[in-house]
């Protein structure tokens, strides 16, 4: 298989990165949000939205649907591996983690979470505060293993990885108006991201201090909303790109201010938007082909419970931008996880100084 420019570039950067013992150094990755880097934690809870059955993992090492909502790997996945520490972040709830899964990372990530604890009435996803009480439950394990003081050591030096947000607008407001009575769209985002502050704050005062928080996508380009609101044309939806884009610049202000209100703390801002259109818009510079349909089944709606060994997938996942509906397939998410590293790489987010 030829490897497009993008990629190619890509490669010889990390390989110059690798070479240059630049890469960062985190002692663990610490993950938090929804479906983007939930890597199996809905698994050990009652909800719908499980992605343990086939065909997700169709490209995973031995083919093993492993509750990731991909064919493959996700961001924290990539990210741990080129980081060094490990091939998989494991998921909290998994039973038996070995000491060294607890001390290299895990995710507390749910897929159908968010901010907002309504997002999750419906579903049963494990909010994003319940994910706090479990990392308080996490460090209390690690301070059984290495002692208080090594496990605070590690806890202020890990990466720490923040996705969520689209689910909140999706179920809330776009498609389930559930909030549209007390909030219009803007109110809503003000909403949100004073929760998402709690979120960080509540983060920053259990230990960390080195985070990535991660933007809204193109909500309008999902190919479930996009069958929602415009099946014939498939077209991705303006109006709810718009406010992402919106949602996005207000994040990124909110957090230089969080950074410079939490001593210590290097708070950085991860723009997912662009990159994933960039991708849509320019799908052969990434050796993509589709761009508004999923992999599984039609690609218009199945996603979760509906993309299942009954729906055929497609021959090349690797061609498609999207796995199912709603999430991007592995080889959208490594292009992300690239993108990642040279932030933390530019913002040398893993050096003990701030400025």
């Amino acid at each position: 298989m030829a490897i497009t420019s993008f990629a190619f570039i890509l490669l010889v950067q990390l390989c110059s990165i690798i070479n240059g013992k630049s890469l960062p150094k985190f002692p663990a990755i610490l993950i938090f949000g929804d479906s983007t880097v939930d890597t199996g934690n809905n698994n050990y809870i009652s909800t719908i939205f499980q992605g343990n059955h086939r065909p997700y993992g169709e490209n995973f090492p031995g083919r093993i649907p492993t509750g990731r909502f991909s064919d493959g790997k996700l961001v924290p996945d990539f990210l741990a591996s080129m980081l060094g520490l490990k091939e998989y972040i494991p998921p909290f709830l998994q039973p038996y983690l070995s000491s060294h899964d607890l001390l290299t990372g895990v995710s507390f990530a749910s897929a159908g979470s968010g901010y907002d604890d309504l997002t999750t009435a419906a579903s049963k996803a494990i909010p994003m505060s319940q994910q706090i009480k479990y990392f308080e439950h996490y460090i209390e394990q690690l301070q059984v293993i290495v002692g208080e003081e090594k496990a605070q050591k590690l806890v202020s030096g890990a990466l720490v990885v923040i996705s969520a947000g689209t689910n909140d607008f999706i179920f809330n407001f776009y498609d389930i108006p559930t909030r549209r009575h007390q909030f219009n769209l803007t109110g809503y985002q003000d909403f949100l991201q004073s929760l998402l502050q709690n979120f960080v704050e509540d983060l920053y005062n259990l230990g960390c201090r080195k985070m990535l928080v991660a933007g809204l996508p193109p909500v309008g380009c999902l190919p479930i909303q996009i069958t929602a609101k415009s099946p014939f044309m498939r077209k991705c939806i303006e109006e709810e790109n718009f406010y992402a884009q919106s949602y996005n610049v207000k994040l990124a202000r909110l957090l230089k201010e969080i950074q410079a209100a939490l001593l210590g703390s290097k708070i950085l801002y991860s723009d997912t938007y662009h990159p994933f259109m960039h991708m849509i818009k320019h799908p052969q510079k990434y050796g993509f082909v589709k761009t508004r349909r999923g992999c599984c089944g039609s690609g218009t709606y199945e996603a979760g419970p509906f993309c299942n060994k009954y729906h055929p997938v497609c021959k090349n996942a690797s061609k498609y931008v999207f796995w199912d509906s709603i999430h991007p397939g592995e080889s959208a998410y490594r292009h992300l996880s690239h993108l990642a590293l040279k932030k933390l790489l530019h913002h040398k987010l893993s050096h003990n100084k701030t400025h």
